[in-house]
């Protein structure tokens, strides 16, 4: 009999991945990547994305919460979690009447937890390590118009082509501990922060073109570009605290039935960015390949430093569980939740300029439930079952009335192998579903969302001395 190796290969083989990931968003066109720094990607594990998106008060051995790092303090084994998400989009304008759709394959996130206290310590602590893109911007949108030539009386059109691409990257350490009360376990106040780096670009143009049937030909394009670096520190802290609220042995079995409930908030402090921004406004033309061709600089600054702020967000929220435990050995039966997160995008300053942002805020409800987490076989009795839901406002206010955005969520996980105590490994699989709307009539553009989301969590054994061989 051996212990397994360890395998970090598999972790340095998911960072690859993920940043290979990061550069294939060809597919991508977001009107909505335009303002701020880009469109903003959920934060949450993939299981906990099926029950809502709740991130506060959920926690769970076999995978990283990272909305709240108090929850580190659960994970027992060195975990990793990576996830991906494929989502579509379906873009719907009432003025000029259009239509348009698109699919994007997204890396979600990647992290690695080491537990910092040795196994069967009630009181635990545990160190995560974390990668994640935060907000993406990718836009290409075609808009027509018309100049008037009073001195000549002619009316001619015109071509505005606005690109943008970009975005926010995040690195981060964190950890997290937890205090249980030794005659009830399930009693227990858990502190956490996670302290990281974040880094991105964006990259605006806009190219003013006469179409080919122009009647007057005789002036170039135009293209403005703005080129925006910026990077930073940002602070996420967070506390759970978890009471007993009823218990029941059953005298047969003697399997005990615990009601607990759970209390946890989190958020992210307010952060200014450094940046630095290349500004240029030139004529050109286009060659017949489709490439542009400089013709004259009309104006360039190069390297303005300044500052873009980004809000302060906070997230709370109550869990009901059901807990069975036979003797020290503890399982959920089920779980229900509910959240509010609110983002105070109002606050978001690009070099001291507002944009078309307003504060944020969601309602989440979420449920979770196993058949028989204990002694069912099969993945379908052991498995672990999620739905959810929310509404709330969204950040973007682009055309002064408000984006209400609302999604049901639901998704199943499952062990791909069974937990064994002599080799302490276990293999999860996560997956989501979330299709819901964001805007309502009175918004010239909607858009409906549909989305799949699988991640994998795996343990595995590092820093033990092997046994036998």
């Amino acid at each position: 009999m051996h212990l397994v190796k360890p395998t970090a290969k598999y972790f340095f083989f998911c960072v690859l991945l993920l940043l290979i990931c990061s550069t294939s968003f060809s597919q991508e066109n977001s009107p909505f990547s335009r303002y701020g720094i880009g469109d903003v990607y959920p934060q949450q594990n993939i299981a906990a994305r099926a029950m809502g998106g709740l991130g506060a008060t959920v926690t769970n051995s076999q995978f990283i919460n990272t909305i709240n790092p108090a929850s580190y303090g659960s994970l027992g084994l060195v975990t990793y979690d990576f996830a991906l998400s494929i989502d579509s989009r379906s873009l719907l304008s009432k003025t000029p009447v259009n239509k348009y759709k698109s699919v994007n394959f997204t890396p979600s996130y990647l992290t690695l937890g080491m537990p910092l206290t040795k196994p069967g310590n009630i009181n635990g602590a545990a160190l995560v390590f974390g990668l994640r893109p935060a907000t993406r911007i990718n836009y290409s949108i075609e808009e027509g118009s018309s100049i008037a030539y009073d001195s000549l009386g002619i009316t001619d059109s015109l071509q505005t082509l606005h690109e943008g691409n970009g975005g926010l990257n995040q690195v981060f350490l964190g950890i997290g501990k937890t205090w249980k009360n030794k005659k009830n376990p399930n009693n227990s106040f858990s502190l956490g922060f996670n302290a990281g780096y974040e880094w991105g670009t964006k990259f605006i143009s806009n190219k003013v073109s006469f179409p080919s049937d122009s009647s007057y030909q005789t002036w170039y394009n135009s293209n403005s570009t703005d080129s925006t670096h910026f990077w930073g520190l940002f602070l996420n802290p967070g506390f759970m605290a978890s009471f007993t609220v009823g218990e029941k042995t059953d005298p047969i079995s003697k399997l005990k039935n615990s009601y607990v409930l759970t209390v946890g908030a989190s958020g992210t402090l307010e952060q200014k960015l450094d940046a630095s921004r290349d500004l240029t406004r030139e004529t050109f033309y286009y060659k017949d390949d489709g490439d542009i061709v400089a013709v004259d600089s009309v104006y360039r600054v190069g390297t303005l430093h300044g500052n873009i702020t980004l809000p302060m967000s906070f997230n709370g929220g109550l869990m009901l569980s059901n807990m069975l435990s036979n003797g020290p050995f503890s399982v959920k039966k089920w779980g229900i939740g509910v959240e509010y997160n609110f983002a105070q995008w109002s606050k978001y300053r690009d070099y001291g300029q507002p944009d078309k942002l307003n504060n944020s805020w969601f309602i989440r409800g979420g449920i979770e439930f196993s058949p028989n987490p204990l002694t069912g076989k099969g993945i379908l009795s052991n498995g672990i079952y999620r739905f959810g839901y929310y509404n709330g406002k969204d950040y973007i206010n682009a055309d002064g009335n408000g984006y209400k955005t609302q999604a049901f969520t639901l998704g199943y996980s499952f062990n791909l192998r069974k937990y064994h105590s002599y080799d302490r490994q276990f293999t999860m699989i996560n997956t989501a579903l979330e299709f819901g709307k964001r805007g309502s009539t009175v918004n010239n553009i909607t858009e409906n969302f549909f989305k799949i989301s699988v991640g994998l969590s795996l343990s595995d054994i590092w820093f033990i001395k092997r046994k036998y061989d």
